[in-house]
């Protein structure tokens, strides 16, 4: 391998984790090449937004210093557009410049679906649909609860997902004055509600001044009866009620719990590739950045005295597995306790006034 190649990470899948992952490696001088299978960065629709907390210290420590003030980062809701800035010269017109294009992009490489991974004494090779390969030193899989890396690297059951006891229904919709009026006067951006194996939120996401109408979007999550829908086997003769029951029946979150240990080697896992949760602590995003977090404090010390990366992907797991394994379980017991789920909401938010739940202590 040449000298750049010995130390490059790889980095299969360029979602929140990943690209994170790359500013944190940039931000440290290590070489690395980020590649995502979507043609476009924008192939997809977009729109969940996370809540960052107990990953901030990391990022504030670890991002390149290039990339602006993370106290004024922010996020235009009510526009559909991303926020953009243009400079004018103010005699002649003239365009001068734009804030469109970020300076220290991730430099990611789409159309890059990855298929699977060829790892020796001297390093890793990831292979690509289209026929190419990329020569690095480590390979990291950061591409989802579905990761084809994980698939490889852990192999049969032990890399299956499994599904959880909860059903997710998600949708949007429009809603004129009358209707949403009300729901701003509870809350301007979101309204969670709780109870028994049941939680829903319920946010706006965008305000058509034009038409005066504001669009929401809901996600309902219940724990669904094992035998759901099981009994309808004549669906020609079913109701609209119990098509949809058979509909959602199956529809479930998804889980990973994390193993013990990872096979030793130049391959790892992060993010929901190695911990799947469900979405009742708001943990995956913190969990994922903190994973990336380590692996660059990692990485860099285990570069800068030639150790033997292997050892350094050990080290790495060691910190991440039992972590992991503890919000996915976490995330899961959030789902069954209500009050463990508001208490996590005072946790992580601040204090709840009381009229909210007046049963506190």
């Amino acid at each position: 391998m040449t000298q750049n190649e010995n130390k490059k990470v790889l980095i299969v899948g360029a979602g929140p984790g990943g690209l994170l992952l790359a500013q944190f490696l940039r931000g440290q001088g290590i070489p690395y090449a980020i590649f995502e299978r979507d043609e476009e960065l924008d192939s997809r629709a977009q729109g969940w937004a996370v809540a960052l907390i107990a990953c901030l210290p990391d990022m504030y420590e670890l991002l390149p210093e290039d990339l602006g003030d993370l106290e004024w980062v922010s996020v235009n809701h009510g526009n559909e557009d991303n926020d953009s800035m243009a400079l004018y010269d103010g005699i002649t017109g003239s365009f001068i410049g734009s804030s469109v294009e970020w300076p220290g992009k991730a430099g990611v490489v789409t159309g890059k679906e990855f298929t699977h991974y060829e790892e020796d004494d001297e390093g890793v090779t990831a292979f690509f649909k289209d026929g190419s390969t990329v020569r690095g030193a480590i390979l990291v899989g950061v591409d989802g609860a579905r990761s084809r890396v994980r698939a490889q690297l852990l192999q049969g059951q032990e890399a299956r997902l499994e599904p959880s006891a909860y059903v997710a229904v998600c949708g949007e919709g429009q809603l004129p004055p009358e209707i949403y009026t009300p729901l701003r006067d509870m809350a301007t951006s979101a309204i969670l509600t709780n109870a028994p194996y049941r939680r829903c939120i319920f946010g706006q996401h965008a305000f058509l001044p034009e038409q005066d109408i504001r669009k929401f979007y809901y996600i309902l999550g219940y724990r669904a009866d094992e035998n759901s829908g099981k009994e309808m086997d004549q669906l020609a003769s079913a109701s609209r009620e119990e098509l949809f029951a058979k509909a959602i029946a199956h529809e479930r979150f998804q889980e990973f719990v994390p193993p013990e240990t990872l096979p030793q080697g130049r391959v790892t896992i992060l993010g929901d590739a190695v911990h799947t949760m469900i979405p009742f602590r708001g943990a995956g995003a913190n969990t994922a950045f903190k994973d990336a977090a380590d692996l660059t404090r990692i990485l860099k010390r285990s570069f800068q005295q030639g150790e033997d990366v292997r050892s350094a992907l050990d080290e790495y797991a060691d910190a991440i597995l039992p972590r992991g394994r503890s919000m996915v379980l976490e995330s899961r017991a959030a789902g069954q306790d209500t009050e463990g789920f508001m208490r996590n909401l005072r946790d992580n938010i601040g204090p709840i006034p009381e009229s909210v739940n007046p049963t506190w202590d």
